[in-house]
């Protein structure tokens, strides 16, 4: 359904695929992981999207998500355990999520953090450059 319909809607690519109405099961932090592989930034206009590049997200969501289950998640709070009382250590793989300040993977430039949606996204200002006028 996401990749027939993202440039419907004409938003930033990141409050697309935290709708659920369009993609289920992509929060936050998976979603910055997901646009930091791609590379795109979370502002980036869904009509402006090549086909390549929804193709290329929808890969690395797949993956992000895949990786984080097999780690038994993201927890950063004692309250999300699992049924032994353990909490996940996808947190130890994070590119993106948490990363601000500190060098990115792919290029070394400092890592930035912008509010969004009340939550975080992180993002490389070299990898992820932001959108002029809503475009790329």
């Amino acid at each position: 359904v996401f990749a027939a319909r993202p440039g419907e809607r004409g938003t930033g690519v990141k409050r697309a695929i935290v709708d659920q109405t369009l993609i289920s099961g992509v929060g936050n932090i998976n979603a910055a992981e997901a646009l930091w592989r791609t590379p795109l930034h979370y502002a980036r206009n869904t009509r402006h999207l090549k086909s390549r590049e929804v193709d290329g997200l929808l890969s690395h969501i797949t993956q992000v998500m895949r990786e984080a289950l097999e780690q038994g998640g993201t927890s950063f709070d004692a309250l999300y355990v699992n049924v032994n009382g353990n909490s996940g250590y996808f947190d130890r793989s994070l590119q993106a999520y948490g990363q601000e300040g500190k060098p990115c993977q792919r290029c070394g430039t400092p890592m930035r953090r912008d509010s969004f949606m009340n939550r975080s996204s992180f993002w490389c200002p070299t990898c992820q450059p932001r959108p002029r006028n809503g475009k790329f």
